[in-house]
């Protein structure tokens, strides 16, 4: 009975500490239950690893800059014989293929690039007849691109090889490792939205 009463207290006290973190409640126990892994992991490793946090921010940026390298690297190669050949150019035709078309600026703003950069994909993909441009309807001054029935050829053939790159990305975790990852990824992207908005 004492364990089961210390294991109470220590719940309790992880409320409390939620409530002091937070400001408020827990709105759901999943919510809580997070919360009290993210704590327990974070504490943990901290002690561990013996890391201030500046040095965690460190390796955390560091961490997360280089999955990105390895992201292009691993599209490099499954674009190998494609009319394509960076991770940018794909997932600019990847994006047209799901809808009916995009502003360019649009278009170039979701993969937060420079518009200098998004014009040039733009072009390139323009210049192989993988997608098309058209005027605005409702602004003038505007482009819109959709892709071709040749860019949705391309991104068919290239679907295997892309499945295979998102599958090397999730570095063989399991399913509660995957929800847990998108979860922090989740904030992680929420927060930087709103710091550069």
């Amino acid at each position: 009975m004492n364990k089961s009463l210390n294991i109470v207290k220590e719940f309790i006290s992880f409320l409390e500490k939620y409530s002091q973190e937070k400001g408020n409640e827990p709105s759901d126990f999943k919510e809580f239950i997070l919360w009290v892994n993210e704590y327990i992991f974070d504490n943990n490793q901290s002690e561990k690893l013996g890391h201030g946090s500046n040095d965690l921010n460190i390796e955390l940026t560091f961490l997360l800059i280089t999955q990105s390298k390895y992201y292009k690297a691993y599209v490099k190669k499954a674009l190998l014989n494609s009319e394509i050949n960076t991770a940018d150019s794909y997932s600019f035709l990847y994006h047209l293929s799901l809808v009916d078309s995009f502003r360019k600026m649009e278009l170039i703003n979701i993969h937060m690039l420079e518009a200098p950069s998004g014009i040039e994909i733009i072009k390139r993909l323009l210049k192989k007849g993988l997608i098309e441009e058209f005027d605005d309807k409702d602004d003038k001054r505007a482009k819109r691109v959709k892709i071709t029935k040749k860019g949705l050829k391309e991104i068919d053939k290239l679907k295997f090889k892309m499945q295979e790159v998102y599958s090397n990305m999730s570095a063989n975790m399991d399913l509660n490792e995957k929800l847990h990852i998108i979860s922090f990824l989740r904030r992680f992207s929420d927060f930087h939205k709103e710091n550069t908005d």
